[in-house]
């Protein structure tokens, strides 16, 4: 899992043109690690795991850590927990790294297990990360990648921070066909509004497998 595995070192850098900078939230710690609000980080860990990748760290922030993945991507990982994640993403910009093709991956509790949705700008929904980002970036224009956890009970604390069942893992499995569809997509650098029109679409994730799902 994220910061487990991989050893920090400080490589000052320059990102190249064109390179897309995913900020999966989630909190850090094995505590944390397969629960609802680390869905964005656990998504990214299995279409790494899926593609073989040996993560290069780039820079080491303060508040989080710099990834090399495959062409065109870096993952930006804040270390901090989920309601400071904006902190890296700030850092990054006033160490003078572009940050103009950004996307953040994160859960979201309106969307259904095993669903989707790309978009760019709007609210956070409730979403404390997401809502950081914004407050520290200084805009919400931005690409966000919203993968479902739903449908959520309350406390909605406890909901988020509670363990996937055997039956949410079998559902988290299902999406990585199309996570990864979305990852080579977004590397072929298609203009967005013909990406958001395919990740949107309700068959691309698979939806069959939604009604199939008892609660």
């Amino acid at each position: 899992m994220w910061f487990q595995f991989w050893k920090k070192k400080q490589t000052p850098t320059v990102l190249q043109p064109g390179r897309c900078v995913i900020v999966p939230l989630g909190n850090p710690g094995d505590e944390y690690a397969l629960t609802r609000h680390n869905l964005g980080r656990l998504m990214v860990q299995r279409w790494m795991d899926g593609q073989s990748l040996t993560p290069e760290v780039l820079h080491s922030f303060i508040y989080g850590t710099l990834y090399s993945l495959n062409q065109p991507f870096v993952a930006l990982v804040p270390s901090t927990y989920m309601n400071m994640s904006g902190r890296v993403v700030a850092e990054m910009v006033r160490g003078g790294f572009s940050l103009e093709r950004m996307a953040v991956i994160y859960d979201d509790k309106d969307l259904p297990l095993g669903a989707g949705r790309l978009s760019n700008g709007g609210g956070s929904g409730g979403h404390n990360g997401l809502q950081s980002v914004m407050d520290e970036f200084g805009t919400d224009n931005f690409v966000r990648i919203r993968l479902g956890i739903g449908p959520f009970v309350r406390p909605l604390h406890d909901w988020v921070l509670g363990e996937w069942t055997q039956e949410e893992l079998e559902l988290i499995e299902g999406m990585d066909a199309p996570f990864a569809k979305l990852m080579s997509s977004m590397a072929a650098d298609q203009p967005f509004a013909v990406l958001q029109s395919q990740v949107n679409n309700p068959a691309f994730w698979q939806k069959k497998q939604l009604a199939e799902r008892s609660f």
